[in-house]
């Protein structure tokens, strides 16, 4: 039986807002803004901001999570075997670092260059607050580790179960709305089965990490053997590709 955790997710983000906007007001207010203060302040503000933008993300997944579970006559629910579902989780896994790896690599390049910059350029607290957004880059990286492998346990816990509806899908426990305001569904196409893996559906979407920065990612949910022709036409239904035979 598939939950929605999604409520979970948004008390934990807005815990999360409150607890970085008390670091950012008690650092500006009590530690010295050139020995660090104004670092931490400036951090600990754009993790509060971020944490409320996340939250009003999980609110609109949480809303389309139930919607979706409440769905008299869904598009598809297929339910699939443990090693069916093995494999699927895998394979996210491994897309899901490759992900991390690269956002990584952007947001922590950038830190970087601004540490260095306070602590060759910025005299007095210059060499305080780079070291700061040096740890702060480290911390980004241990967690850019962890979450794949903690998206991996929990996709292994959830329900093995697929659910397609026309406002977006849940996949091994995990909801993704076709609409949302930092998240864009760009389609839905089939790929025909070949001798070691089956038939997919995947579901094309886009994240807006920060103001500029567009990741790509895709959904690829497995078609059961005998779902064939139900894939055909929701994919068709949904405005996708289906390849020739």
């Amino acid at each position: 039986m598939i939950s929605n955790t999604e409520w979970k997710k948004v008390t934990a983000s807005l815990i999360a807002a409150v607890i970085f906007s008390l670091i950012c007001i008690i650092s500006y207010f009590t530690i010295d803004g050139m020995s660090g203060g104004y670092a931490l302040a400036f951090i600990s503000f754009f993790l509060a901001v971020s944490s409320v933008v996340v939250t009003l993300l999980f609110v609109h997944r949480a809303l389309v999570m139930d919607g979706i579970l409440t769905e008299l006559k869904p598009l598809a629910h297929w339910i699939y075997p443990e090693e069916m579902a093995k494999k699927s989780v895998e394979r996210e896994y491994r897309n899901y670092q490759e992900r991390n790896r690269a956002m990584f690599i952007i947001i922590g390049g950038m830190l970087v260059l601004v540490s260095l910059f306070f602590m060759i350029f910025i005299g007095e607290g210059g060499l305080q607050t780079g070291i700061f957004l040096l740890a702060f880059t480290g911390f980004l990286f241990i967690v850019s580790r962890v979450a794949p492998g903690l998206e991996r346990r929990r996709a292994m816990e959830a329900p093995h179960e697929a659910l397609i509806t026309r406002t977006g899908i849940i996949y091994e426990g995990a909801v993704y709305p076709f609409r949302s305001f930092l998240v864009t569904w760009d389609g839905v196409s089939l790929r025909n089965a070949d001798k070691k893996n089956p038939a997919v559906m995947v579901f094309s979407f886009t994240q807006l990490n920060g103001r500029f920065i567009v990741q790509p990612f895709d959904v690829v949910i497995p078609v059961p053997a005998g779902e064939e022709e139900k894939a055909v036409r929701i994919v068709r239904e949904l405005g996708g590709e289906v390849p020739d035979d």
